[in-house]
């Protein structure tokens, strides 16, 4: 009869957190602000879309190849580098010209960010050893991709400069063994030069294995990681993780109301209408911003399918995009991100003790957000203090995920 009478207690009192819950959630969306704010989701969702697609062309090097031994084998080699990336996604796009005078041109115009001019000789001086002087570089003072170009450029000459030690080298290996005579020299350094360009890049000859030391913040696997990554932005993800947190500070403001009208006072002690009320708008707009996110994906999906010329539809793509264990890490990163929200507004609770204190602080939590965490630029890569700064927001730490 006992424990009858506690399974019952304690159904009742799960029917009343329900209810609660229910209420909770119901209050909350017949709120105009709040539906405002789910609807901001989509919205900036397709305006940062359209802003990443105008600026993903990248930016555009212009290169002047002068007539010499290497000069069709390094233009087939940027171009390569250009069309093995899909439009859009290469860091560097680059444009051939004809005259050191149209590169000049294109630089000065700002029709490029940088240019670069090939000598004629420089298979030559890169052969003996004196090639720092035969490629001119012209840039602004606005020019922040030189350095980059640079090293995209010095990489495919000296594979140039690889390939032609090795053939020479399989040259004298040949000629100075026995099967010389049994077999064609020339074809013996013909096959060994086709091998060497096939198993250069394939992951056959040697690739490398990041291994994660905690201790060590130079270690290779910290750089090249998470946000320690001074190159990761996250325009998308990181405006959608700003609006789950604006969501998540108006539920502060929700407890401030229900504490001062002493509402659900006898149902739950405050600790927990605290979290609860933190808790709920983060999970709507949670919803929201994961439905959202399928959605970019499979549009993603179905444009490239026709691209490259499938027939795929629409609402196949919605469901060939994410799989099961993508569905899973989504919500799970989201699970996680709504526990840091929590955990965060309760120090904010500390710290910021009025509802007018803490109405006052949402924009400006909010600015310091999209400024400080990477989502459109990550600061730190040029001022190390917002390495710290940028800790001290929640939607650094989801980017991390």
């Amino acid at each position: 009869m006992m424990k009858q009478r506690e399974h019952k207690i304690r159904t009742d009192r799960i029917r009343q957190y329900c209810i609660w819950l229910w209420l909770l959630s119901k209050r909350l969306l017949k709120q105009p602000a709040f539906i405002g704010l789910l609807l901001l989701v989509p919205i900036l969702g397709c305006a940062v879309g359209v802003l990443e697609q105008e600026d993903s062309g990248g930016a555009v090097v212009a290169v002047c190849v002068e007539k010499s031994e290497w000069s069709e084998q390094i233009l087939s080699k940027l171009q390569d580098i250009s069309a093995s990336n899909p439009e859009g996604s290469s860091v560097l796009q680059y444009e051939f010209y004809d005259s050191d005078m149209e590169v000049q041109r294109a630089v000065l115009m700002s029709e490029a960010d940088c240019g670069f001019v090939i000598a004629e000789d420089i298979a030559q001086c890169v052969k003996a050893d004196d090639w720092h002087k035969s490629i001119s570089v012209y840039e602004t003072a606005s020019s922040s991709i030189t350095g980059m170009a640079k090293e995209r450029i010095a990489g495919v000459i000296f594979q140039l400069y690889s390939e032609n030690c090795y053939r020479e080298y399989m040259e004298a290996v040949v000629q100075s063994e026995d099967f010389a005579a049994e077999y064609d020299p020339e074809e013996i350094v013909s096959f060994a030069g086709h091998a060497y360009e096939t198993h250069l890049a394939d992951g056959s000859t040697f690739s490398f294995v990041y291994r994660e030391n905690d201790d060590d913040p130079r270690s290779q696997y910290n750089g090249d990681t998470g946000v320690g990554n001074d190159t990761s932005v996250f325009p998308i993800k990181g405006v959608f993780a700003v609006l789950i947190f604006i969501s998540g500070m108006c539920g502060m403001l929700e407890y401030e109301k229900d504490k001062k009208e002493k509402r659900f006072l006898r149902l739950a002690p405050n600790w927990m209408t605290y979290i609860v009320n933190i808790w709920i708008p983060t999970v709507f707009t949670s919803l929201a911003v994961l439905l959202c996110l399928w959605m970019a994906d499979a549009l993603q999906y179905h444009v490239g399918d026709r691209a490259a010329g499938g027939t795929l539809n629409m609402g196949a793509a919605l469901l060939r995009v994410w799989k099961l264990g993508m569905w899973c890490q989504e919500i799970a990163h989201f699970m996680i991100y709504q526990c840091i929200i929590v955990l965060y507004c309760s120090i904010l609770r500390v710290i910021l003790r009025r509802q007018e204190t803490i109405a006052a602080a949402i924009p400006i939590l909010t600015l310091g957000s999209l400024v400080c965490a990477p989502v459109f630029i990550r600061l730190a890569m040029y001022i190390p203090l917002f390495g710290v700064l940028e800790k001290l927001f929640p939607v650094t730490y989801y980017l991390m995920l």
